[in-house]
Order: C-alpha cells, then sequence, then structure tokens
C-alpha cells in the first residue's frame, strides 16, 4: 500500500513538473521555421490560438510555422468561410502583433520564463513547483502586469504603436474621417490615449487617486511596469484606463454610440479593474478596492461595460 501511495505521490509530480515544464517556455523567433504561429507560445503568456479562439478556428492554416505565415509585410492566411467584422477587426489585431516579428539567421530558441537569464534550471522548476504554484513569470515588462492576456497583448500592441487608431489604419486603407471620435484632431495613439481632452481628464483624475502623475504620455505609464512590485495598483489602474478608452472609443467608432459623460468612462474603468483583483496580489487587494471604490463614486454606478 506504501508502494502504490508513493508511485501515486511519484506519478503526480512528474505530471505536475510537466505541466510546469511546458507553460514554462516560450519561443523567441529566429528565422521562424520551428515556431507554429497560432498553436506555439511566441508571445505573452498563451498562445495566440487561445487568445484569438474564434478566429483560429476558421483558418486553414493551423499547424504551419511562422515563416510559412509571415512573410515580414503580410499575413498569408485564408478562411473557411467570410468572417464578420467582428472576426475582421480581430484578424487586423493578429496582423499587427505578427508586424512585431524580427526574423534572424539564428534559429528559433526556447526561453524559460522562470529564470532572468532565460536558461532552464531544475532548482528554478522545483520552487514553482513547491512555493509558488505555476505562475506566468515574463521576460518583457508589460507581462508582468496583473491583468488578463487579452490586456497584455492590447497593451504590447499600444507601445509598439501597432494599435489602429485612424493614422494607422490609413496606412493600411483609405480612411475618409481621420478625425478623433471625441474631438476634432487628427487620431494617433499619442493624441487618443495622452493629448486628447477626454484623455487628459481621465488621467487628471487617476493621477489624483494615485497620488502621482500618469498619462501625460505612454512612457509615463510604461515605466512604472519595470517595477510591477512597487507599482501593481498603479499600472492595473493605467491599465484598465487605457483598455476602457480604447473600449469606448471602439463604441462611438463600430456601434454608433455617443459620448456620455466623463463618469461614464470612469464608471468603466472601475468596473474593469474591479474585475481584475483576483489577480492582483492578495496584500494589494485592499488598495485597489480602495481605488476602483472612489472611482465608482466619481462614476456611473449602473454602467455596463461592453
Amino acid at each position: 500500500m506504501a508502494k502504490c501511495d508513493s508511485a501515486s505521490q511519484f506519478f503526480k509530480g512528474f505530471m505536475a513538473a510537466a505541466r510546469a515544464a511546458r507553460l514554462g517556455f516560450r519561443w523567441k523567433i529566429g528565422n521562424g521555421r520551428k515556431v507554429r504561429f497560432w498553436e506555439d507560445n511566441w508571445l505573452g503568456s498563451s498562445s495566440l490560438a487561445i487568445q484569438f479562439w474564434k478566429l483560429y478556428t476558421l483558418v486553414n492554416e493551423k499547424g504551419c510555422v511562422v515563416a510559412d505565415v509571415w512573410n515580414g509585410s503580410d499575413l498569408i492566411c485564408t478562411f473557411n468561410r467570410i468572417v464578420d467584422e467582428q472576426i475582421y477587426n480581430m484578424w487586423l489585431e493578429v496582423v499587427n502583433l505578427a508586424s512585431t516579428i524580427e526574423y534572424s539567421d539564428e534559429e528559433d530558441t526556447p526561453i524559460w520564463m522562470f529564470n532572468s537569464d532565460g536558461l532552464y534550471s531544475s532548482q528554478s522548476l522545483y520552487k514553482i513547483i513547491n512555493f509558488r504554484g505555476v505562475i506566468p513569470v515574463h521576460v518583457s515588462a508589460v507581462w508582468s502586469i496583473k491583468a488578463p492576456p487579452r490586456i497584455h497583448f492590447f497593451l504590447w500592441l499600444l507601445m509598439h504603436n501597432k494599435v489602429l487608431t485612424r493614422d494607422n489604419l490609413s496606412k493600411k486603407r483609405k480612411v475618409e474621417d481621420a478625425a478623433c471620435l471625441f474631438c476634432c484632431e487628427p487620431e494617433s495613439v499619442q493624441h487618443l490615449f495622452s493629448e486628447c481632452v477626454v484623455a487628459k481628464q481621465m488621467w487628471q483624475i487617476i493621477s489624483g487617486l494615485l497620488d502621482c502623475e500618469v498619462g501625460k504620455n505612454l512612457d509615463s505609464i510604461g515605466v512604472m511596469w519595470l517595477s510591477n512590485k512597487r507599482f501593481c495598483v498603479h499600472n492595473m489602474i493605467c491599465a484598465a484606463g487605457l483598455w476602457a478608452l480604447w473600449k469606448l472609443r471602439n463604441v462611438l467608432c463600430f456601434q454608433n454610440g455617443k459620448w456620455r459623460s466623463m463618469a461614464h468612462l470612469l464608471g468603466r474603468v472601475a468596473y474593469m479593474a474591479q474585475n481584475w483583483i483576483i489577480l492582483c496580489p492578495v496584500e494589494r487587494r485592499t488598495l485597489l478596492e480602495q481605488t476602483t471604490e472612489k472611482l465608482k463614486k466619481l462614476g456611473d454606478s449602473s454602467v455596463i461595460i461592453l
């Protein structure tokens, strides 16, 4: 009986190690001939197939390596049926993610995400299994923010100026109206998220709540990612602010929505951040809850997140 228990414990430990080892690796793209574009994890904490499942189910090129579908300027994929506007927008987002790929003459190599040097060690795997559980620890600062993976992708595109604002969209096709949806200025990443009158007012309020000036430009937000342990709540609130602003802009753009009030926008930020509380370290949750409550009081408690 003791032998059976010992064997069972060994098997469970072995399976935990296997799962941790699989989750702990992320691919660094070199020539793109080993990494599968959709199924392998080469950006963030999970594959594009997981994050863009609805799009992935329609793609014919499942299992293709990066080099076969990305030629440096175009993403060569076909679909098994005509796609609607929602799926098409997801496709444009994936194209923008692919545009951040930089090929080299080296082979694709796996990176161990639980060591700062990217090299696997049995000691680091042992610590993850026995003490911390399998927790995503990312090499790039943006991936360390306590937010859903989809937000990580959005922030990654944002910092690479790949979000489909009207100036970026005009590089792909003709755009008749290049104005910001909130004002009459030309829409760009810098304008929409920092310089627009709506963004300025939102960041002024958030800066007051955090007792720290944020939002003057994207660098003022990104610099805090490098010290995520210290600025965990700041990073979550700012990420929610950026995402809420982008989602509201899309409501105005694609759903004929109307600008309601700053309170409405602040309500969106509060509810998004509140939904991410489970991701926040226990010792920081009280501060995050207090901050979201203050935002709720300023916002509209009846707002529905779209």
